[in-house]
């Protein structure tokens, strides 16, 4: 959603009607729309958002545009550039005056935003599906994602942007015999595995300090059955001298979805499947063709984690590739 689009909304009462700017993957609206749509004076919207950035509840950066906007003074129309205010700084002003209609608007931006984000990604999926490219099922994958998650803020568009990232860079970019996301198959005979003891101390680490923050209960990291032990040892077979998994960027991409998919613990398994995947990569950061920081960023890493959730069990070839995408290896 790059260009600068209208999109309007009605309330169910029928007494809020208003032009809805979409902009940057997100809505806008100024003091004087959220006014009408919460059935409360600019006044008083104008002390809720200032409460709301005193109080450190969102910051402004990001989350205030000014848009030139035409009205009427008098008898004439002037242009003015109006403050508009986006979805999350929208919501929060909703929570505080506590309005049917803000509920309401906040589904119908869901919605809407969901729409145009899967909207922009299927422009080129006749030209990419030709090409051999799997993008019709990463499409679905991110419509998927989105709708479930009900993620319209940072997280959903770390998703968006990882989807993008894989269509440009293995379709747009690539020459038309190397768009074929194939496996990696660069060896590397000298990682370093991974072992279950160290592991599982290291989760219990992770879990103390998730506690102390109140992000995590005594069920975090609670192991179940021995998947996890399973997810270990399993991106570590080979037969003979051929390993199955023969480069750190495929055993990475693996542990994530073992741990992820198979639900090894009884709670936490996407934060333990993360932290496992960081891990493993750190341990073998002299494979690694850049440092670990500058291949997967935080919201990467959730996108990812999102992904992997909520991918469909055929859909495992997909995702341990676009994985694996983000991790650039030293080529010997």
């Amino acid at each position: 959603m790059n260009d600068q689009q209208i999109q309007i909304f009605t309330s169910e009462d029928g007494q809020a009607h208003l032009e809805v700017t979409l902009e940057q993957e997100t809505v806008w609206l100024s003091q004087a729309q959220m006014a009408e749509l919460f059935g409360k004076d600019v006044r008083t919207v104008n002390e809720h958002i200032g409460n709301v950035y005193s109080e450190a509840e969102l910051e402004k950066e990001g989350t205030i545009r000014k848009f030139r906007i035409v009205r009427q003074e008098g008898k004439r129309q002037v242009q003015r550039e109006i403050d508009h205010y986006n979805l999350d700084a929208i919501i929060s002003v909703g929570y505080r005056v506590k309005s049917q209609r803000g509920v309401q608007f906040r589904k119908w931006a869901t919605q809407v935003l969901k729409d145009h984000l899967v909207q922009g990604y299927t422009l080129n999926q006749r030209r990419l599906t030709e090409r051999g490219i799997e993008f019709e099922q990463a499409v679905n994958l991110l419509s998927r994602t989105l709708t479930n998650q009900g993620l319209v803020s940072t997280e959903g568009e770390a998703v968006a942007r990882v989807i993008s990232d894989y269509a440009r860079s293995w379709s747009l970019l690539q020459g038309y015999d190397e768009q074929q996301l194939t496996e990696l198959n660069i060896k590397q005979p000298d990682m370093h595995s991974l072992e279950l003891e160290e592991a599982l101390k290291a989760i219990g680490e992770l879990k103390q300090t998730l506690i102390a923050k109140g992000e995590a209960t005594e069920l975090f990291g609670q192991v179940r059955g021995d998947g996890l032990t399973s997810a270990l040892a399993t991106i570590e077979q080979g037969f003979g001298d051929e390993l199955f998994y023969p480069n750190v960027a495929t055993r990475a991409a693996h542990l994530l979805y073992f741990v992820i998919k198979n639900h090894p613990l009884a709670d936490g398994n996407k934060r333990c499947g993360s932290f496992l995947f960081l891990w493993y990569l750190r341990r073998n950061a002299a494979l690694l063709a850049r440092p670990v920081e500058q291949l997967i960023n935080d919201n990467t890493l959730v996108a990812l984690a999102l992904l992997v959730a909520e991918s469909l069990p055929d859909q495992k070839t997909l995702m341990i590739r676009l994985i694996e995408h983000f991790i650039l290896l030293k080529d010997e």
